[in-house]
């Protein structure tokens, strides 16, 4: 594979930096396994988009952003650090504007636009978003409203009733019509407050039974009354009771001295 003409201008985006070594590698493996499947591919009438072997360093980032052997988050990353006198800013770009034009290309072909749409899609392709893939390509249109509701439906009907199977398939990925795709998307702080309140929630779904069926304490006995202290209430009581007996009629002449004697505890 030493001999590939297509390894150069690979070689020259892995020098300029506008690819990483462990991206280079991948697409190497990429390369070898669409030669070996190559065979299989034309059996099975399996459309592989391929790397031409006379691409140029524009074409050859363009077909790594289509099959997304560059991750698009690292690419638009790298894209806004460089200025835009730069060389490599102005390659890249026009790498960008390459996959994207593709993509309507694609939807042209298999009649899903005609060629005013297609032409009004080349005019408003994004600079800063990557619709590589016919899908992507049509939800743009969608959101960029160069395809309107009304004729996104007719497209449908069309579609489902004479279009082919790629055709079938793009539209219904696609979803819905534009006006789910022109929805603002959450900001950063109302995600995290919402996902705040959703473990709030969970921690007193989980904490708040545990709590209710805490073993409350138990109640302490009183003490136990000293024994001596009983011994000196029951001496009291009989004590008493001789004197009323002493009150009654017939026993005045009667006289009772009564002494309690109680034994004093030990020290």
């Amino acid at each position: 594979m030493s001999t590939d003409p297509r390894l150069l201008p690979l070689a020259e985006l892995l020098h300029l930096g506008l690819i990483t070594s462990d991206e280079y590698d991948d697409t190497l493996a990429e390369l070898e396994i669409i030669d070996l499947q190559r065979a299989h591919n034309a059996a099975e009438d399996i459309d592989v988009p391929e790397l031409a072997m006379n691409a140029d360093q524009i074409r050859t980032l363009a077909w790594l952003l289509s099959a997304e052997l560059v991750p698009e988050e690292r690419f638009f990353k790298m894209l806004r650090k460089l200025p835009a006198d730069e060389p490599r800013r102005q390659l890249a770009s026009a790498a960008l504007q390459q996959v994207n034009r593709q993509a309507v290309d694609a939807l042209y072909d298999q009649n899903l636009i005609n060629p005013w749409q297609r032409d009004a899609a080349h005019d408003s392709l994004p600079a800063d978003h990557l619709a590589g893939t016919p899908v992507a390509a049509l939800r743009h249109m969608l959101k960029q409203g160069t395809l309107s509701p009304l004729q996104y439906k007719e497209l449908q009907a069309r579609t489902r009733a004479n279009g082919s199977q790629l055709a079938r398939v793009i539209v219904d990925a696609a979803g819905k019509p534009p006006a789910q795709y022109g929805r603002r998307a959450a900001r950063p702080f109302n995600v995290l407050m919402i996902v705040l309140m959703l473990v709030m929630l969970m921690l007193v779904a989980i904490v708040g039974p545990l709590w209710l069926k805490r073993e409350q304490p138990t109640p302490v006995a009183p003490l136990a009354q000293p024994v001596d202290t009983v011994e000196r209430d029951a001496l009291q009581q009989r004590a008493a009771q001789a004197l009323d007996h002493a009150r009654q009629p017939g026993h005045d002449s009667v006289q009772y001295d009564v002494h309690v004697v109680q034994d004093k505890p030990p020290q």
